[in-house]
């Protein structure tokens, strides 16, 4: 595609030679001439531009001159930026008291020789664009006119919602197709369901899915709903820990592919799942069988949909139905794009008629209507519409739906700088979740966002991402589980901004040759399998990501040839140390890295003047920071975390004027240590300030000017531990004077000493108050009244040991207690003895999750109405005779009880989960039998086992852990046990038999027999379950041998075995377990070197197995994913 970024790139550069900071250094050095002079020649060149990038497409003679033009406005601006580079670090050099002497004429900090060179470097450039500006001329290129440089986003865009998806036209009848389909005719039987949805991208496929997934009906039908984006990496092991990391909500740190699966049924076992791929591409069938087969392990009615744009697939895996997704009406498509294009809904009556022309040429695509819709709504004139309508655009393209002209058109109107923007992000793969923060502070580094000074910066790249979103460019925002703003590119959009930057921005992969890389100027690794270096002719990058490649070292990341780095995001790269070439990099202004192994970071990072973002990530051997930190005026944002290590943070932080987001700051005893130094900051995002014991007093406090921070989302406030080191009224004060601005979201407050909190923490005010933790408070009598916070979710209270009851007081005098509160925690408060409800109407009437720990005096719970979830450790068993009010509780966990006094039908009836651990209980006779709706039990370290388990019908997930008491175990209880799909015995160390039989077998799946030392033999009625596919045997060290039944067991497709030293061969029944796709044998020596390939005796046995390994090495592999 032709080149469309060469005015953003001039224009930049323009904007460079109009700041003062570049004009005072220019008069200061006797180079205001020729600085003016380039100035000059690239005016007189951005005058033709746009009609230069118009023309370009049908002109190859164009392109060359658009791309030479490029090239020299690039080597431009990195001579302007080594010229103010130079500036800022005479500055800094002044600032630290350096005031060196020249230790040679020729050397490079004598300001004669740099003058000299800059001049002479200047000349050159100027004259190469000279060259090509005389060279317009024969192009006959007429002037157009040059907007604003500054102007990004009207005004009126400002308030844009960051998610615009609230109407939806043309896929109710659809929706109520496949939500019928998939709820009320689902299927009753054991296997998986399958539903399809495939069409052309574009059409609305993802967006049909998630008003699927949103359904009510679909909510209330399914125990678990799991959204996972496919895209084209169909890889086992990624969409395993996808789906793992949906269900929890945060990351999975597991990489081995066995332990993520056996995870995984753990979290989807017992529970009606829908679960949803996304943008599936994948057409081998014997990857989509395996896929299936892991996911077998829901309970009856799980579902999964598929989204796709290959019909094949869509056949391939649907078992249920296959809808192929439509274009949108006529009357659709106009609602779409008139609610997109006019302001009010409605237009004049000639701009209605040429829309409707447009429209036609967008093929009932939604993303072209929106896209183009969008575009429309900053038309004003008729002339401007009639363009669009009869722009060349349309006949360029074979396109017979219309997509790409109409993104091409909508891209081409995007402002200069807007368009570089959108481009950059072709630089991470499709389907990635990218940061709205990392996007903009990225596009800073790179000089796309422009602005007036440098305090704006930020805020302006806020709006072109929300100008980006509105327009459709971007889509999919949320705010994912840490509070993060994030989006995606839909596909065709990435194929726009790949053929718009091709030549750029590369994607380094394995074995991946790269085309003209001299061209190359930003470079990302996203393959994991990459343990390359960066090609040395390679020199001119400018950004450099590293996306989760584990297996390069710090040592074997060549950059000392790109001295124009201005971006590098190394934070998966393992460093020994810094690197020397790192604080060399001199435009620099993007640095994120890890510090795993750093105690320290080098003085000689404070050379980086440049700099505006610094993320430091595995710091928690990270002692100290630069010292001279605060020489860095350019700073915006010192992200660090996991900085429990960190001694103190630098002195004189106060110097940095436009810091955005300071993650923690130490208080200490020096002038420029002490909490003042935040007073002028204008921070926001995350702040914890630490060392608040060194505040002398609340006029010292209200210094810190926490009130005038408006921006700041959660504060951490952090005294030390020593209770005795100040008095109640001290804390009080200090306290009272740190009151932040009412905008914040998240507040935590520990080791305060105070005997009580200050008023500001339970004013109405506080309207987006979500989560409050108090921790360590032991001195604090009183809590304040938070039943009055409208917003507050999330309420997490600890080591408050004063504190002897929750009344009235707590809750407020409002007509609603914690009207928002979902989750409360209450652990080691030793002293509380009571909790009432207050007057209020109505108290927690969202709460769905308590947990109560250590808190041995607590005697009773409030009616909570809507508490599904609750776990109750070392407290009083007096607490658990208010269960029988707790009418939609659902998971209740008991652990570490001294006395236990619950009764058969004590329990309530609807529990879906329980687990005792560690309870004096003499009998666990009858104590299950009304628990019908019961799908998981889990005992650990109980003494007795049940006499019987009847009537749990609907019991599916059994698990004994640590049980000591256990000698043998009765296999009969199982046989009422209809739904069982898994079965468990872990470290039961005295379990020695399994005895009896069973009439009835239940449809197990999954059997585990873990660390049973005293086990000599497997029991003979595991022959009875013929359903059984995962069978794991490890810490047996009495098992001397496998019975040859095993080859019954026709279902088993995965065995492990483990720590079974006195095992030495697999018996002959091996041979017939055809469905056997994978053995996995660690740390049974004997048996390892019978199954060794191919002399070992047991070899023939196995060798039909697919996937084998021997102590975590791959013996055999016959499948190809």
């Amino acid at each position: 595609m032709a080149d469309g970024l060469v005015s953003a790139i001039v224009e930049t550069v323009l904007g460079i030679l109009g700041s003062a900071a570049l004009q005072e250094i220019g008069d200061v050095w006797g180079l205001k001439d020729e600085l003016e002079s380039l100035e000059s020649v690239l005016g007189a060149v951005q005058l033709v531009l746009q009609d230069a990038e118009i023309k370009q497409r049908k002109s190859r003679a164009l392109q060359d001159w658009l791309s030479k033009l490029k090239n020299a406005a690039f080597d431009a601006e990195n001579i302007l930026d080594r010229i103010a580079t130079e500036g800022l670090r005479r500055r800094a050099d002044s600032e630290r008291g350096m005031n060196r002497k020249l230790s040679s004429f020729l050397s490079k900090r004598n300001p004669l020789v740099f003058r000299w060179k800059m001049a002479r470097e200047v000349k050159e450039v100027r004259g190469k664009l000279d060259a090509i500006a005389e060279e317009r001329v024969k192009f006959h290129l007429g002037d157009g006119v040059v907007e604003n440089r500054f102007g990004v986003v009207a005004e009126s865009r400002q308030s844009c919602s960051l998610v615009n998806e609230l109407e939806i036209y043309g896929r109710d009848m659809e929706k109520a197709m496949i939500v019928q389909n998939i709820v009320d005719r689902m299927p009753d039987s054991d296997d998986l369901s399958v539903y399809a949805i495939w069409g052309m991208g574009g059409l609305g496929k993802t967006t049909l899915a998630q008003m699927v997934y949103n359904d009510e009906r679909t909510i209330r039908c399914f125990d678990l709903r799991v959204w996972v984006c496919v895209s084209d990496d169909f890889s086992i092991q990624r969409l395993v820990k996808a789906i793992v990391e949906s269900v929890d909500g945060v990351g999975c740190d597991i990489s081995e592919l066995d332990a993520l699966q056996q995870l995984l049924r753990e979290k989807l076992r017992g529970r009606r799942i829908l679960l949803v791929l996304d943008d599936v591409w994948n057409e081998n069938h014997e990857l989509w069988d395996r896929l299936k087969e892991v996911l077998r392990c829901g309970s009856k009615g799980s579902v999964l949909m598929v989204t796709t744009r290959i019909e094949k697939v869509a056949l391939m895996m649907a078992t249920i139905g296959v809808h192929q997704i439509g274009y949108l009406s006529e009357d659709d498509s106009w609602s779409l794009f008139r609610q997109r294009a006019f302001t009010t809904g409605e237009g004049d009556e000639s701009f209605v008629a040429i829309g409707k022309v447009i429209l036609k040429k967008c093929g009932g695509v939604p993303l072209a209507i929106k896209a183009l819709g969008s575009l429309m709504r900053f038309k004003s004139h008729e002339s401007e519409w009639l363009a669009i309508k009869d722009s060349e655009i349309w006949q360029l393209s074979d396109d017979e739906n219309g997509v790409l002209p109409a993104l091409r058109l909508s891209y081409d109107n995007l402002a200069p700088q807007m368009r570089q923007c959108f481009a950059y992000c072709c630089l991470f793969p499709k389907d990635y979740v990218m940061e709205e923060k990392q996007l903009i502070q990225l596009w800073m580094a790179n000089g796309f966002v422009p602005s007036r000074g440098q305090s704006d910066l930020y805020l302006n790249g806020r709006l072109i991402f929300k100008e980006l979103v509105w327009r459709s460019f971007l889509q999919d925002v949320e705010i994912n589980f840490w509070g993060k703003v994030t989006c995606k590119m839909h596909d065709l959009m990435h194929d726009l901004a790949t053929s718009v930057m091709s030549r750029e921005t590369q994607t380094l992969a394995h074995g991946k040759v790269i085309k003209n890389p001299k061209a190359v100027r930003h470079l990302s690794i996203f393959d994991s399998g990459f343990s390359e270096e960066i090609p040395d002719d390679i020199t001119s990058l400018r950004s450099l990501i590293c996306g989760k490649v584990f297996q390069i070292q710090g040592n074997s990341l060549r950059i000392s040839k790109q001295q124009y780095l201005r971006a590098l995001d190394v934070n998966y790269v393992v460093f020994e140390k810094l690197p020397n070439l790192v604080c060399k990099l001199e435009h620099l202004r993007y640095l994120a890295m890890s510090c795993f192994t750093l105690k320290k970071l080098p003085e000689s990072l404070t050379h980086l003047h440049n700099l505006q973002t610094l993320k430091l990530t595995g710091t928690r051997m990270l002692l100290e920071l630069p010292r001279a930190l605060r020489v860095m005026k350019n700073l915006f944002f010192l992200e660090i975390k996991n900085f429990d290590s960190l001694l103190c943070t630098p002195p004189g932080l106060g110097d940095l004027i436009y810091l955005h987001e300071l993650s923690i700051f130490i208080v200490g005893q020096e002038l420029s240590h002490q909490i003042d130094q935040l007073k002028e900051l204008n921070l926001g995002g995350n702040l914890r300030i630490q060392g608040l014991d060194k505040v002398s007093n609340i006029e010292d406090a209200k210094r810190a000017n926490l009130m005038a921070k408006n921006n700041l989302t959660s504060l951490s406030l952090s005294w030390t531990s020593d209770v005795e080191k100040n008095s109640t009224e001290h804390y009080e004060q200090v306290l009272q004077g740190l009151q932040p601005h009412q905008n914040l979201e998240k507040i935590c407050i520990e080791s305060y000493q105070g005997s009580r909190f200050p008023n500001w923490m339970s004013t109405l005010a506080w309207k987006n108050l979500k989560e409050i933790r108090l921790e360590r408070c032991q001195r604090c009598e009183h809590l304040p009244p938070l039943g009055k916070l409208p917003s507050l979710t999330c309420l997490y209270l600890s080591g408050i040991d004063s504190v002897k009851r929750l009344d009235t007081e707590w809750h407020g005098d409002g007509e609603s207690a914690f009207p928002a509160l979902t989750t409360l925690s209450i652990y080691n408060m030793p002293n509380l003895e009571e909790w009432k409800i207050g007057n209020a109407k109505e108290s927690f009437p969202c709460l769905k999750e308590l947990s109560i720990d250590h808190s041995p005096k607590l005697s009773n719970l409030p009616f909570l109405p809507a508490l599904r979830s609750l776990s109750i450790w070392d407290s009083s068993g007096t607490l658990l005779g208010s269960l029988r009010f707790l009418t939609s509780l659902a998971s209740l966990h008991l652990a570490r009880f001294a006395e236990f006094p619950m009764l058969p039908g004590d329990l309530p009836h609807n529990l879906e989960t329980l687990q005792f651990k560690s309870l004096q209980i003499k009998s666990l006779s009858n104590m299950f039998d009304h628990l019908s709706a019961l799908k998981s039990l889990r005992l650990y370290d109980v003494e007795f086992m049940p006499e019987r388990l009847k009537n749990l019908s609907s019991l599916e997930v059994l698990k004994f852990h640590h049980c000591a008491g256990f000698r043998s175990f009765p296999i009969a209880i199982l046989e009422d046990l209809s739904s069982l799909r898994s079965l468990s015995f872990l470290h039961c160390m005295k379990l020695k038999s399994f005895f009896g039989s069973m009439k009835r077998a239940p449809a197990l799946q999954n059997l585990r027999l873990i660390g049973l030392p005293e086990l000599e033999h497997l029991p003979e009625s595991m022959q009875q379950f013929t359903t059984l596919t995962q069978l794991g045997i490890g810490g047996c060290e009495g098992l001397c041998s496998l019975p040859n039944w095993l080859g019954s067991l026709q279902s088993l497709s995965e065995f492990e075995i483990w720590d079974c030293e006195n095992l030495k061969s697999l018996p002959d029944g091996f041979k017939r377990l055809k469905s056997l796709r994978k053995l996995d044998v660690r740390e049974c020596p004997q048996l390892e070197k019978s199954c060794e390939k191919p002399t070992g005796a047991d070899w023939p046995k196995i060798a039909h197995i697919p996937i084998i390994y021997i102590n975590g090495k791959v013996v055999q592999c016959l499948d190809n994913s």
